[in-house]
């Protein structure tokens, strides 16, 4: 039997891209092939185009990653697991998919989002899609089997995969958060947890974005409360409240709808990517947001929208929209520019529901949004927010619950990474033995 072999294939020196492949005795699997997000905003605002993607264009601006780095893997590799919907971890499957002839395996809501998001692009594989429920376990060949746990984050579904193996337990902790007061979906299985510690974890690739946050990462509760506070305590009965958040982000929706019944305001869902997520969520039948609140997907249908809400006064409605980040094609940009009918004015609110992504870009825009909307006199309420990432004092009781014989820290550059590696060697972890700080590409093997 031979020992497990990891590969860091993306992620590992940069924000996205996230994708990692374990081989066993010869067999792999893939953990999430996503998009470099920056990368391809980037791309977006240097090229003024909306050509559609292709693989080879993507892998020629580094936005997906450099599969050649497992090339005598991919043959033999048994199953393409996603551990949850983001962009940053499925948006390459569809273009890089195809090379594995593996399944594509997931929890229903994230391979809704995944056809979802193909159907849009007109995308086409020959994968098997495989929908495995949360804490359920796919058997990928004889000698691996991948148990998807169910775990909070900012989005539905999400998973912590952990892979069975003859060697001992791989286990795959990226996008999480110990939340034991969620608006959706059920607080961490503690138990379950400590359970694989005790069968044996050979290594934890584990989720260091904020690891040198000095917290424990809040409840989604408590953004609710932040939420309420905005929207029910504030001043607004006369003024207009517009809000961005991830389109992604199910459960901060519910909680906007639920505040605008509260103040007798009709809720309008305004975007593509809003739509996308809703309609995915509606078929994993998780929620029903669509009974609750008009949603819009087309900038013909949107502008009309505006329209009538201007006529019927913005004070009856609060207004979701895409363009948190401050990205130049989104409504809340054309809303701002007077691309629209919607007229901002003085003492009108909007509400940024989402933490600003720090790439060049997205601080460009969004400083401009914020400029052009101060000079109207709008009241902007900044980070009404938390995280769905791990920080310090969760990755801290991680890897107590699973005390894992190794440690991988993943999702982020080494100034991110280094807090996480900063931790093991407090809890008695040493760098290059049993901790190891990985780049993309490389390979380790683990004993």
């Amino acid at each position: 039997m031979k020992p497990i072999e990891i590969c860091t294939v993306g992620g590992y020196n940069e924000v996205g891209r996230n994708m990692t492949a374990i081989n066993v005795d010869g067999e792999s699997v893939i953990c999430d092939i996503g998009f470099n997000v920056q990368k391809v905003v980037e791309y977006q605002e240097e090229c003024k185009t909306q050509e559609a993607y292709t693989k080879e264009l993507l892998m020629s601006i580094d936005a997906v990653p450099n599969i050649n780095k497992i090339k005598s893997w991919i043959l033999n590799t048994k199953a393409i697991l996603a551990s949850h919907c983001h962009l940053d971890h499925i948006g390459g499957i569809q273009y890089l998919a195809r090379d594995f002839k593996a399944p594509i395996v997931s929890t229903p809501f994230t391979m809704s989002v995944i056809d979802n998001q193909m159907r849009s692009d007109a995308i086409k594989l020959p994968n098997k899609q495989v929908r495995i429920k949360p804490n359920d376990t796919f058997e990928a060949s004889k000698n691996i089997k991948i148990e998807f746990i169910d775990i909070p984050h900012s989005t539905l579904q999400t998973s912590l995969l952990a892979m069975h193996t003859p060697q001992g337990i791989i286990l795959y902790a990226t996008d999480w958060k110990f939340d034991n007061t969620p608006v959706i979906g059920k607080k961490p299985d503690y138990k379950r947890l400590k359970e694989l510690g005790s069968l044996g974890v050979k290594a934890l690739v584990i989720d260091s974005l904020y690891s040198k946050e000095d917290i424990k990462t809040p409840s989604e509760s408590i953004a609710r409360d932040l939420l309420k506070d905005v929207l029910l305590e504030t001043a607004n009965q006369d003024s207009a409240i517009v809000t961005s958040c991830f389109a992604s982000h199910i459960a901060r929706l519910k909680s906007i709808i639920e505040f605008g019944n509260k103040i007798n305001r009709k809720v309008i869902i305004l975007g593509r990517s809003f739509g996308k997520y809703i309609e995915a969520a509606e078929q994993a039948n998780l929620t029903k947001l669509s009974d609750q609140a008009e949603i819009l997907t087309y900038r013909s249908a949107i502008n009309r929208k505006l329209v009538e809400i201007n006529k019927k006064g913005p004070e009856n409605y609060i207004i979701v929209c895409t363009g948190g980040q401050g990205e130049t094609n989104s409504v809340l940009s054309r809303m701002v520019r007077g691309e629209t009918k919607f007229k901002f004015y003085s003492g009108d609110q909007v509400i940024f529901s989402n933490r600003l992504i720090p790439v060049e870009p997205n601080l460009t825009n969004r400083a401009g949004m914020e400029t052009q909307l101060k000079d109207l006199g709008v009241r902007i309420f900044k980070d009404v927010h938390v995280s769905g990432h791990c920080a310090k004092e969760d990755i801290r009781e991680m890897i107590q619950l699973t005390n894992p014989e190794n440690i991988i820290p993943c999702h982020g550059f080494d100034k991110l990474m280094q807090p996480a590696c900063n931790l093991g060697i407090e809890m008695g972890y040493k760098m290059d033995r049993d901790l190891h700080l990985m780049r993309n590409g490389e390979k380790i093997i683990i004993e």
